[in-house]
Parts: structure tokens; sequence; C-alpha cells
């Protein structure tokens, strides 16, 4: 085969990965055209996988909040909703950090609009598995002041985990580090 025919082989199957990854990419840039600060990318797992979507952060300015984030999220699960992917993965810089189930993230797109953002907030991790598939945080029953608690600190460990540690040179393995005021000593 001579280097003209290979030349043309590769250059075909670059435009069919880019036309194959386009079908989620593309959806996904114009549902969050004018968010800017944070840089947001969907494609295919290893670019080829038709069964796995992934959402990956590569870039957050600091000013940036997780409830930006969230929204871009919601956004992306919206361009995606009438896809028929078995699972979305949630990267940060191409590693991924968790997966959600197709049908949920569907579902965090189908209801974007009309259900309330602390109701998104508060499924999206019981929805989210870790890499291995077992569940990343549990449910919570209760009174619903201490499971809005947990929910929101199962919440904050996964943006933690999913950019926030990689971002701030922690261990994304860990949960997000308390910053809430202590009280002083010296009463």
């Amino acid at each position: 085969m001579t280097w003209r025919k290979t030349a043309a082989i590769s250059s075909a199957l670059l435009a069919v990965l880019v036309i194959y990854n386009g079908l989620v990419s593309v959806p996904v840039a114009l549902a969050r055209k004018g968010e800017d600060g944070i840089t947001m990318l969907a494609y295919r797992r290893w670019l080829v996988d038709p069964t796995t979507a992934v959402v990956d952060i590569w870039r957050i300015d600091g000013e940036k909040s997780m409830a930006d984030v969230d929204r871009n999220l919601f956004k992306s699960a919206e361009a995606l909703k009438d896809s028929s992917f078995k699972s979305v993965e949630l990267a940060y810089r191409g590693r991924g950090r968790f997966m959600i189930d197709g049908k949920a993230f569907r579902q965090l797109g189908e209801d974007w609009h009309w259900e309330s953002v602390s109701h998104l907030m508060s499924v999206l991790p019981e929805n989210a598995r870790g890499m291995d598939g077992e569940p990343a945080f549990g449910t919570w029953t209760g009174g619903w002041l201490g499971v809005l608690s947990h929910q929101i600190e199962d919440h904050n460990d996964l943006h933690w985990q999913w950019y926030m540690a990689s971002a701030t040179g922690g261990d994304p393995q860990s949960r997000m580090p308390d910053r809430s005021p202590r009280p002083s000593d010296d009463y």
C-alpha cells in the first residue's frame, strides 16, 4: 500500500471519528453556549464507545461555583436526553471519576427546566457510581433536615472528587475538607 492510500484511509477514519463524536459534542456545546469560565467537553468514551458518553471538565475559573458546574452538567444532560447511552462518565481532564446510569442522566436532562435545582443536586450523588460500578454515595432516610444535610455533604464530596481535589492538589479519593468556621477555643 502506498503512503497516499495510507494517508487517505487515515484521513477518512479521522473524519469518521470527528463526525461520530460530533453527534455528542456539538449538542452539548450548543446547549452550553454563553457559559464562560468552564471548559466542559462531551465525547464518546475512547472516542468509539457507542454506549458511554463522557462529560469531561478541563478548566474552571476560580470564581466559578459548584452551582455553575451543576448548571453546565444539567444543560449537557438536556442536550443528550434523546440519546440512548447506557452510561455517562464524569471525568476531569480525561480521567473518569464517576459513572451515571444513562437513564438517570436522561432523567436529569428531562427534569432540568421544571424540577427544582435542589432536587436535581440531591439526586445527582445518589445516581453516581464509582468507576468500579459500586455506588459512590449512599441513600438517606429519616427526617428531612438530616437527609438534606447528608445529601448536601454528598453533593459537595461529588464535586470535590470529580474535579476540585485535582484542581487544587488534593486527594480525589478523600472527602471534601470541612470549610465551616470554627468557634474559637478562647471562650
